[in-house]
C-alpha cells in the first residue's frame, strides 16, 4: 500500500485530481482511446461474424495497428487516472472486473489478429472464417462490452 500511496501522492496523481485541465484532459485522451480500439476491433470482429462484407478482411486487418495505437493512449491516460485514486482502486471490485476484462479484450485482439494475418486470404462467402476464429471473434466483442460496461461504473466509486 506503501507504493500506492506514494504514487496518489505523486505531482501527476495531484494535478489530476486538483487540476482544472488534468482530469478533464485524461477522461478525453482515455474515451478517445477507447473509441478507436474497441471501436476498430469490435468492427473486425464483427466482420468475421458476417456483417460488413463489403470489407475485406486485410484492410480491417491493417487497422488493427491504429487500434494499438489507441490501446498505448489509453494505458497512459488510464494510468494517470488510477494514479488519482490508486488506494481506492486497488481495492474496488468493479475496477478490477474492469480492468480483467481489459486484459482479456487486448489478448484476444491479438489472437485475432494473428488468426486474421494467417487465414484471411482464404475467407470467402463460400469459405467463412473458422468456427473458432468466429467464437474469437465473438467474445471479443463481449470482454469490450463488459470492460466498458465496468469502466463506466467507475465513476460510481
Amino acid at each position: 500500500m506503501e507504493l500506492l500511496q506514494w504514487i496518489e501522492n505523486s505531482s501527476a496523481a495531484e494535478y489530476i485530481r486538483v487540476s482544472a485541465y488534468g482530469y478533464p484532459a485524461m477522461i478525453t485522451l482515455h474515451s478517445l482511446g477507447m473509441a478507436i480500439m474497441i471501436g476498430i476491433s469490435v468492427v473486425l470482429s464483427l466482420r468475421i461474424l458476417g456483417l460488413f462484407k463489403p470489407i475485406p478482411y486485410t484492410t480491417l486487418h491493417k487497422q488493427l495497428s491504429i487500434a494499438w495505437i489507441g490501446f498505448v493512449v489509453n494505458f497512459f491516460s488510464g494510468s494517470l487516472l488510477f494514479a488519482a485514486q490508486a488506494t481506492t482502486y486497488i481495492t474496488d471490485t468493479t475496477f478490477l472486473l474492469k480492468m480483467t476484462f481489459v486484459i482479456i479484450g487486448a489478448i484476444l485482439v491479438a489472437v485475432l489478429q494473428a488468426q486474421v494475418k494467417a487465414g484471411s486470404g482464404g475467407w470467402t462467402e463460400t469459405q467463412p472464417p473458422p468456427v473458432g476464429t468466429r467464437v474469437l471473434a465473438a467474445c471479443t466483442i463481449a470482454a469490450w462490452t463488459f470492460g466498458m460496461i465496468t469502466g463506466r461504473l467507475i465513476a460510481y466509486l
